[in-house]
């Protein structure tokens, strides 16, 4: 079975991938077991700005040396694709599933709430998509301080603060940002 790794979380179903079917047949009696190929119809299974929900534990340590597993839900809205995670800006307050634990209590080491989730653990919530900077990757309506611009004097191309929605001839930021 040939691995497409491309194909890692694209939301296109693979069954029904023409561009698929046709490499696959292209490889066929080659020995060919991974590859790798720009697909122009791949689409992200979360697209940025989306609000989701998603499972995360946390683990609580015991007497006996074993910690215990507080399966949570959270809420948030996906910043963009990192790997085969999505970076993922919890939302502050209390998680989704009720045990009345706070956000930042969960994630101490992470004053911005920013964590990167499997797809597997997320799933679509019904809100209407926010609006997610490509230049700061900062959500719209959340108070951040990871913005770039310097008071009035220099905004970067394609900040969304100033209006102006960044197009997709325009270079996203270096990847060392998450």
């Amino acid at each position: 079975m040939a691995h497409y790794a491309t194909c890692l979380n694209c939301a296109v179903d693979q069954s029904a991938c023409q561009r698929r079917a046709n490499l696959r047949e292209a490889m066929k009696g080659q020995h060919i077991y991974s590859l790798k190929f720009r697909c122009n119809d791949r689409r992200p299974m979360f697209a940025a700005g989306q609000r989701v929900e998603f499972d995360w534990s946390l683990w609580e340590q015991t007497d006996g040396g074993c910690g215990d597993e507080w399966p949570l839900v959270f809420n948030g809205t996906v910043l963009r694709e990192r790997g085969t995670k999505f970076v993922v800006q919890v939302d502050h307050g209390t998680d989704a599933s009720g045990e009345g634990i706070q956000a930042k209590e969960v994630f101490r080491k992470n004053d911005q709430l920013l964590v990167k989730v499997k797809p597997a653990c997320m799933r679509p919530l019904n809100e209407p998509a926010r609006s997610v900077c490509l230049v700061c990757y900062r959500v719209e309506g959340v108070a951040e301080d990871r913005c770039y611009r310097i008071g009035d004097d220099w905004t970067p191309i394609g900040c969304t603060e100033t209006g102006s929605a960044p197009t997709a001839l325009e270079p996203e930021t270096s990847e060392v940002m998450f």
